[in-house]
């Protein structure tokens, strides 16, 4: 296996930013799930701290990730919540 270069990692990195910068921008507002003060993410290397409550210009592209995200953590709570309400059952 060959491992990529740190000059290869900057390479997407700066290419991503690049095509992050040229995307429309969307304004949104994270809402913290759990008091949380910032949102982190990434896009190919390109790495996003985001503090929550505030409205915030994002790529369509961090928006789409932002909204997934959200939606994926929503429904794995939902998906555990009679689990954490009846104490946890025994999975053979």
């Amino acid at each position: 296996m060959q491992y990529m270069t740190e000059a290869q990692i900057d390479s997407i990195s700066t290419e991503t930013g690049k095509a992050l910068a040229k995307e429309d921008k969307i304004t949104i507002t994270i809402q913290p799930e759990n008091g949380e003060s910032h949102w982190e993410g990434g896009i190919n290397g390109h790495f996003f701290r985001i503090r929550t409550g505030e409205q915030v210009e994002v790529p369509q592209s961090l928006a789409t990730l932002i909204a997934q995200s959200a939606q994926v953590r929503y429904e794995s709570d939902a998906r555990v919540r009679a689990y954490r309400k009846s104490g946890g059952k025994k999975v053979s």
